[in-house]
């Protein structure tokens, strides 16, 4: 699937100039300008290796946490009594998640986040109270 394999032969070293019959020349007196564009290439290379080992620790990371779940072993019984089974989709229901701002918000933002909260809560009970007393007549009539 990946045409990237790993290398096992020896890297064949670089022949070096003198091999290749390089004649030196001399370049003439390095202006002003130049000597500013090397103090802003030395910043850029600053920040390039900056965002390069970030890079680097997120990518180490992504690898950790794919080892991670590589090693994960699937549940070795496949058999699953009633009880469990009911458990194991109430473990799958999503639960009602509300996040709060950081700290520097707004009072009102708060009290709003708050106000959603328990809107939640209230529609969440009235679900379940809905799903707790279904008529004969709903099932059969969802079931045809």
């Amino acid at each position: 699937m990946t045409d990237f394999l790993p290398r096992t032969e020896p890297v064949v070293s670089v022949t070096s100039a003198a091999e290749r019959g390089f004649s030196g020349v001399r370049g003439s007196a390095v202006p002003a300008s130049v000597v500013r564009d090397a103090d802003t290439d030395a910043q850029r290379d600053t920040q390039l290796t900056e965002r390069s080992a970030a890079v680097a620790s997120y990518a180490k990371l992504q690898a950790n946490i794919a080892d991670v779940v590589a090693r994960l072993e699937p549940p070795h019984s496949t058999v699953v009594d009633a009880g469990d089974a009911g458990q194991q989709l109430l473990a799958l229901m999503p639960q009602p998640v509300v996040v709060l701002p950081l700290p520097p918000t707004d009072q009102k933002m708060i009290e709003f986040v708050a106000q959603v909260a328990q809107s939640l809560a209230s529609q969440a009970a009235l679900a379940r109270a809905a799903q707790a007393s279904v008529s004969p007549a709903t099932v059969e009539a969802v079931a045809a």
